[in-house]
């Protein structure tokens, strides 16, 4: 599917929600091992005039720890002059395919969520958290890289 013939450039990015809530505080011990999790989720909600396209990235620790911060922003796609016509939208994963091939908009909406977090963890006292601010690939399943 070429995801962008179907729609017309858009540049809009809004800001939909941000959740900060800090933690109680509890010392940690020598042998306490504690994981960072970076969670990135991409929804898209298609109505008669486009498609609107949600990223949220969600950070915190596991066991809970210090903080949990989630920041999310949008972007509308207004479909081309035909195209809400062109293909059975409810049939496809919109989510899936702006994954794939969203390229620089979806660099554009994960560089302002990882700017986002950093300046709510600097603003809380912490050290900025620096989250990825472009798409990772994650090696296959066999391990490869």
């Amino acid at each position: 599917m070429d995801f962008y013939s179907y729609f017309l450039p858009s540049n809009k990015i809004n800001l939909e929600n941000i959740s900060y809530e800090a933690l109680e505080s509890k010392p940690i011990s020598k042998d306490e091992q504690i994981k960072l999790n970076c969670k990135d989720t991409i929804l898209a909600k298609i109505s008669p005039g486009g498609v609107k396209i949600n990223f949220n990235r969600k950070v915190d620790f596991e066991p809970e720890r210090i903080f949990v911060v989630s920041v999310t922003f949008s972007v509308f796609l207004p479909f081309k002059e035909g195209a809400s016509m062109a293909l059975e939208w409810s049939k496809i994963d919109v989510a899936g395919e702006f994954r794939r091939a969203g390229g620089p908009l979806v660099s554009a909406l994960m560089s302002r969520a990882s700017l986002m977090i950093g300046q709510i963890t600097a603003a809380a006292g912490q050290n900025p958290l620096i989250t990825a601010a472009s798409p990772i690939k994650a090696p296959d399943q066999k391990g490869d890289n």
